[in-house]
């Protein structure tokens, strides 16, 4: 930083970025960019990508490091995070309406129709629901369904400690045939990058149901399609799609258009205004404290 400063704010195109980026010192941003080759180059002089979420598979990392900037997010800051529930609550909604047909019964009284018969559902309460990847999100989603009556079984690659209450399972595939609901809270990065591949979507039948508030890469979404067509699974309902904002030739996408057992919505998970205060306030303070410790501020 030489001492002059400029305060950029409001949407940046894009095609502007890659020149945005030369001109600025911290660029704070959430999941419209993708920071890559493209827009970071030997030129850049951004020191910090500020992103107050927790997934940064929008983020070149390797790249970053090779031009020595610093990306501050909301990663490993567990014990803030638990303050934080927008996409727990966000994860439970998808279930509901999921399993009660909430968008589709809405849907069809606005178009002037009464048919309840129509629109039965299924209830929460007393079903398995399987959590895999039990952090600090699956931890609070797994609380809020043992709330509403549900047994709760989990799987995770990592030890977890002290979770009584909850029946841990040693393996994906035992969890599935276990569930009736599986909810995904898994991190999205290479070992993970369709995790749940079509050798483990088969495993679904038409009597369960998916929910997904991770990241859209963690499933083979050509394989979860040709597995809702065929009714080996009750419903899929996600917050997320890989490629995401770039939608068009998504499949999921494509396939959401003519059918009903399958929701989507726009990656709203943690978009709440109690949700943005609390994290950017957090960012807005790592920022202040990383900027004091290299620039003396």
């Amino acid at each position: 930083m030489d001492g002059k400063y400029t305060l950029s704010t409001g949407p940046v195109l894009m095609s502007d970025l890659k020149s945005l980026l030369e001109t600025v010192d911290v660029f704070w941003f959430r999941l419209a960019y993708k920071i890559d080759e493209k827009v970071l180059t030997n030129h850049t002089r951004c020191r910090v990508l500020a992103t107050p979420v927790t997934g940064i598979d929008h983020i070149d990392e390797n790249l970053c490091r090779k031009y020595n900037i610093e990306i501050v997010c909301l990663r490993g800051e567990t014990e803030f995070l638990k303050e934080v529930r927008a996409t727990a609550e966000h994860t439970i909604f998808l279930t509901l309406a999921l399993l009660r047909k909430g968008l589709s019964s809405i849907s069809s009284v606005l178009a002037g129709h009464w048919k309840r018969d129509d629109f039965r559902g299924y209830e929460v309460y007393g079903k398995k629901v399987g959590i895999i990847g039990m952090g600090r999100l699956g931890q609070i989603v797994a609380a809020y369904f043992k709330a509403m009556g549900c047994h709760i079984l989990y799987f995770d690659t990592a030890e977890r400690q002290n979770l009584e209450g909850f029946h841990e399972v040693n393996s994906m595939e035992r969890l599935i045939e276990l569930s009736d609901i599986v909810s995904l809270h898994i991190p999205y990065n290479e070992k993970n990058h369709k995790v749940l591949d079509s050798s483990i979507l088969k495993r679904f039948t038409g009597s369960k149901w998916l929910i997904n508030t991770s990241r859209g890469g963690v499933i083979d979404e050509e394989a979860l399609v040709n597995v809702l067509k065929h009714s080996h699974l009750g419903g899929y309902a996600t917050d997320v799609l890989y490629g995401e904002p770039d939608i068009a030739k998504n499949p999921l996408f494509i396939y959401a258009k003519d059918h009903e057992n399958i929701i989507i919505t726009p990656h709203i998970g943690g978009n709440t205004y109690e949700s943005f205060n609390k994290t950017e306030r957090f960012i807005a303070d790592k920022i202040y404290r990383w900027v004091g410790k290299n620039y003396n501020v």
